[in-house]
């Protein structure tokens, strides 16, 4: 079976040219050794505290070819995409073997004062938060429950009476 050694479709034996790319076909393509990726763990870099300031720093970053991963606090994902901002801040991460590049650059801009500061406290910020976060939630789902036990109880009580009487009539 012929191939094209460009783009690598594959085309039935008779057919001498690629018909996207215009070039002779060979008969095997060559085996590639393909490199393994390596993959790169995630840094904390900094806080935003808004979208404005995140896409300032991704921007400066980028400019730089520096990734980056931007990971919303609490319900900041959500509340960017239903009102288009998110008070609650996003937190910048880059690849481990370039943060030293993305920190320098943010410090050279002066986007950031001093980046270890911001590290410390997101540190102590996770500690605290993740505690308060997670008992606002069980809190939450606490009254949710409540609030449909008494919207729904008065229903399955209407119900049961409605059964009742409806027994009560086949059977008498």
């Amino acid at each position: 079976m012929p191939w094209c050694p460009e783009c690598g479709s594959e085309y039935r034996d008779g057919f001498k040219k690629c018909n996207d790319c215009d070039i002779d076909l060979i008969e095997e393509l060559e085996k590639s050794e393909d490199e393994p990726m390596e993959f790169d763990s995630e840094v904390f870099l900094t806080s935003a505290s808004d979208d404005m300031n995140t896409r300032m720093i991704e921007a400066k970053l980028n400019d730089s070819g520096i990734p980056v991963l931007k990971k919303h606090r609490g319900a900041g994902g959500y509340l960017s995409i239903y009102m288009g901002m998110s008070t609650l801040g996003v937190d910048l991460y880059v690849p481990s073997r370039l943060f030293e590049q993305a920190k320098e650059i943010l410090l050279s801009e002066g986007v950031l004062e001093d980046i270890d500061a911001a590290i410390d406290n997101e540190e102590d910020y996770e500690d605290e938060t993740l505690i308060e976060e997670e008992s606002k939630h069980q809190e939450k789902k606490k009254n949710r429950g409540r609030i449909l036990f008494l919207l729904m109880f008065p229903g399955f009580i209407w119900l049961a009476y409605i059964l009742m009487k409806i027994l009560i009539e086949k059977l008498f």
